[in-house]
């Protein structure tokens, strides 16, 4: 699992107090808009993901921090999309220069998480890293997971 791929991590951060926002039946014509306005209101966003766009309507998630989710409600309001909110999780994201040729790095982080019962409510991976957001809940089980491989996380 993940101490085949414990060569790879270079570092890995920790962010608490983040809220996962979800906004159902979203025109697609919406979308900048939203993102736009939550600039405009310094509301630094994490993780987005959408459901895939054939036109019309879509599925937006993303996470920010917990103390900026008034005001996300706010504008999520002004565009009239049903939402589901839930605050307090976090984020672990994993680093490394050689994720993007080390095919299987993302399976065995998962697989980690799902073998100590710690489900992944939002991925987002890059060239270099893997997000994955989960329910702060689990915070405990997850740092003892780093500190097991012996990673060396910041906040």
């Amino acid at each position: 699992m993940i101490k085949d791929i414990a060569n790879i991590i270079e570092s890995v951060k920790i962010s608490r107090s983040i809220t996962l926002v979800t906004l159902y039946s979203t025109h697609v014509s919406n979308r900048e808009k939203i993102f736009e306005k939550l600039a405009a209101n310094n509301i630094n966003l994490d993780i987005i993901s959408q459901s895939p766009c054939f036109g019309g309507d879509i599925t937006l998630s993303f996470s920010l921090p917990d103390k900026d989710t008034a005001k996300t409600l706010e504008i999520a309001a002004e565009f009239k999309a049903e939402k589901n909110i839930s605050p307090n999780n976090l984020v672990i994201s994993f680093f490394g220069t050689e994720i993007i040729n080390t095919p299987g790095v993302a399976a065995k982080i998962f697989a980690e998480f799902s073998a100590r019962g710690i489900n992944i409510i939002l991925i987002s991976t890059s060239d270099v890293s893997v997000s994955c957001l989960i329910a702060g809940s689990d915070d405990v089980k997850a740092i003892k997971m780093l500190e097991e491989y012996n990673f060396a996380y910041t906040y």
